[in-house]
């Protein structure tokens, strides 16, 4: 169970979950592989070709430190998406990173002032780009390369809108009760 299905109050659903954007991941996948390109082509050069062991002992211990940073590299990164979540509920807007240690950003979607869009000429192309929410006591969230992220703005906008809906026909309620 994620870190926010557990925080959930009493009436609160998540609307929406963000995604990386393909484009997040292209450098740790390509150093993993060419670390194991490098494993593969020496294990070709020594079993294939036949040539010894002695000759390409360099680059085998070359090509085992390449496949090991690229494992390194990727497992890392691996870790980070699973373990981040990025969540609009019909209340909060969650940023949540970590394996071990915690550490959350969160802040009410009432006290979100400013939602500032960070998109390159790439990120246009390729559909990714940088959210930063600015709120009332909360400083700054700054959001990593996701994809869609105009979409996330327009979650983002479409529950503040519900929420004040919301709070208005309580309130409009509450006023029609204190009548009688």
């Amino acid at each position: 169970m994620s870190y926010v299905d557990k925080t959930l109050a009493t009436g609160e659903e998540i609307v929406h979950r963000a995604n990386f954007n393909w484009t997040y991941s292209f450098f740790p996948v390509f150093w993993f592989s060419l670390g194991a390109a490098s494993l593969a082509m020496f294990f070709f050069i020594q079993y294939a070709a036949e040539v010894p062991y002695e000759e390409l002992k360099v680059g085998w211990w070359s090509a085992i430190i390449a496949g090991v940073c690229g494992s390194i590299i990727l497992g890392n990164h691996i870790i980070v998406l699973v373990t981040t979540e990025i969540v609009v509920t019909t209340f909060r807007f969650v940023y949540k990173t970590g394996l071990i240690a915690r550490h959350t950003k969160e802040v009410s979607l009432n006290k979100i002032e400013e939602i500032t869009l960070e998109q390159s000429i790439w990120g246009r192309i390729l559909g990714y780009g940088k959210l930063v929410l600015r709120g009332t006591g909360v400083g700054v969230i700054e959001l990593p390369d996701l994809d869609d992220p105009i979409h996330l703005r327009r979650v983002i906008e479409n529950a503040k809108s519900a929420l004040r809906d919301d709070q208005r026909s309580r309130r409009r309620i509450n006023d029609d009760e204190d009548d009688y």
